[in-house]
């Protein structure tokens, strides 16, 4: 056995803090490239006039009345009146939702897949699925606020109601409460776990079957970028309809008309909600914004998921994962012990990558 072979086997497994760490650093990177889509998305769902899947409206006086019609048209819209800082409004919440809301997925992921992986003995698509979806409601459910807090940010020009994040809160605190925070909470969590669940058993069956040991560094990160993004695409059409009903209950209370698009008062079940929606706007309204949301969520998934498998690395740490992925194909203890290693190496690069 050579001397390397030999220090891999001295590695200590990664911390769950430290998947944390690669999990907040991958978010964020992933976050500030599609922001602007981001933003489209969130003014596409929130036009309460009668619209196609594609995003364009249905009729010609519907075209009249709406601001945002097509991706490119709504990009250039933004940029002529609100500026190029208008492309990543209500960024700075959004970079906190990401920041704490990647590192609770994937700190919970591991430590919920450890552990049902200890109580059945074996590591299995299931256990991927299921932990990943518990995972990402635990995140969600300690995000929410934040993510209301970029919902409303998108939707406001310099007049809106809110300048600066503190005063987002406060205000949001003393006329809304601390369920202000949580509207349509819900619905998100009703969302983000069979969301979820698909992206990480897509992304785990897809490593496992589409990715082989042999393949070359470059082949194994062009295949995660696509195990990535077809796992975004599928897990993200699949909650749509939840998506855009969250972003409507978001916007309601008190500064329900400050926004650039005034939405309509809804109730406040989730249920009921959508069924106005449907009633007024009609069944497609519950896909609005699904164009900008794939191109959005499938690379943001891909980037993602390429990062925490496979980042900017060194000589050494390249070859030191190509030696572990070797024994990986030896037995399933070396499997597990080789997963561990593999993401000690990832989160040191990971941490240095995401502190530049």
């Amino acid at each position: 056995m050579s001397p390397q072979t030999n220090s891999i086997k001295d590695e200590k497994p990664l911390h769950s803090w430290q998947n944390a760490v690669s999990g907040a650093t991958a978010g964020i990177i992933s976050r500030f490239i599609i922001a602007p889509l981001d933003v489209v998305k969130i003014r596409f769902q929130l036009q309460s006039e009668p619209q196609s899947i594609l995003t364009a409206p249905s009729t010609a006086r519907s075209v009249a009345s709406t601001q945002y019609q097509t991706i490119w048209q709504s990009l250039t819209k933004i940029i002529r009146d609100e500026g190029y800082r208008g492309l990543w409004k209500g960024n700075l919440s959004a970079g906190y939702l990401y920041l704490t809301y990647g590192a609770t997925q994937f700190y919970a992921y591991y430590e919920y897949e450890k552990y049902l992986t200890s109580m059945c003995g074996l590591r299995s698509t299931a256990i991927s699925s299921f932990s990943g979806a518990l995972a990402a409601t635990s995140a969600t459910i300690l995000t929410y606020p934040f993510d209301l807090l970029r919902t409303r940010f998108a939707i406001q020009d310099h007049t809106g109601p809110y300048h600066s994040l503190r005063s987002a809160i406060v205000r949001i605190y003393m006329s809304e409460g601390v369920l202000g925070f949580y509207r349509g909470l819900g619905t998100a969590v009703l969302q983000v776990g069979p969301q979820m669940g698909v992206v990480f058993a897509i992304w785990s069956a897809g490593r496992k079957h589409f990715i082989k040991p042999t393949d070359s560094e470059t082949a194994k990160q062009s295949k995660n970028f696509i195990v990535g993004l077809v796992a975004g695409i599928v897990g993200k059409t699949s909650i749509m309809p939840f998506d855009v009903i969250r972003k409507r209950l978001q916007v309601q209370g008190p500064t329900r008309s400050s926004y650039i698009i005034t939405s309509p008062e809804y109730p406040k079940s989730a249920l009921a909600c959508a069924k106005q929606v449907v009633r007024t706007e009609g069944f497609l309204a519950l896909y609005k914004g699904l164009v900008p949301s794939l191109l959005k969520s499938g690379p943001s998934s891909a980037v993602t998921f390429l990062i925490m498998s496979a980042p900017l690395m060194d000589g050494t740490q390249r070859r030191l994962i190509s030696v572990i992925k070797h024994r990986h194909v030896d037995t399933r203890e070396n499997d597990r012990h080789s997963h561990s290693h593999v993401h000690l190496a990832r989160g040191k690069t990971i941490s240095q990558f995401g502190a530049k």
